[in-house]
């Protein structure tokens, strides 16, 4: 069976070598939560390396439709592709987790509805584990609506972003949780893109020395 890849992915691999000439654009995902610290952080690596670098929020679907010489993944595995790609090292680590209101057992079996977003592979292989039925939504402040209004048995997050959207949720505030796998977040680029090996220092440099954090504390709801 042929392997269907992320259209994100494909978009990366149709790129020319040209495509950096001006600005190193990375792509991040709207709705995502953690999506302004993601970007300050990029920017700052790129002011490191010496780089000019120039990032865009848009829909999850509209990535793939710009000219983009990257974007960025959160997944517990790197993707497998027909095309070459690198993925720096991790800016951040979050926790893909399960949340359930309280009072209840986590969700589990085909009588339970658990909410994804579109696209994450770790959220839509932990639903199928547990054989619940999976729905999918486009965003994560649109997950949190439906679980508020007990349209869901649960749903996939990563930590981050639920604690980014909970003050616009506090009847969530409750909710229990599983830590179920861990999300390292990095920028997927072209193999062999002239700009890959000076923005990965840049990046492992910020997270030796705590600057990546301390973007992310700033940032903290």
């Amino acid at each position: 069976m042929k392997r269907a890849f992320p259209p994100i992915l494909l978009a990366l691999a149709a790129l020319s070598p040209a495509a950096a000439e001006t600005c190193l654009r990375i792509g991040v995902p709207s709705g995502a939560g953690a999506g302004d610290e993601i970007m300050a952080v990029v920017r700052e690596a790129g002011k490191r390396a010496g780089l000019c670098v120039e990032t865009l929020r848009a829909p999850r679907n509209r990535l793939p439709s710009l000219a983009l010489d990257g974007a960025i993944l959160a997944e517990p595995q790197p993707p497998r592709t027909d095309h070459p790609i690198v993925l720096t090292t991790p800016l951040a680590v979050f926790k893909g987790t399960l949340y359930w209101l309280p009072g209840r057992q986590a969700p589990s079996g085909p009588q339970t509805r658990i909410g994804v977003i579109l696209g994450q592979e770790w959220a839509l292989r932990a639903v199928t584990e547990r054989g619940s039925e999976r729905y999918e939504v486009r965003d994560n402040r649109q997950l949190m609506q439906m679980m508020a209004a007990g349209r869901l048995d649960g749903m996939m997050l990563p930590s981050i972003s639920f604690r980014h959207f909970l003050s616009k949720f506090p009847t969530l505030k409750a909710c229990r949780s599983e830590a179920l796998v861990s999300l390292p977040v990095r920028v997927l680029l072209k193999s062999g893109h002239q700009d890959a090996a000076a923005l990965d220092r840049a990046l492992a440099d910020m997270r030796r020395d705590g600057t990546a954090d301390a973007i992310f504390q700033r940032y903290a709801p």
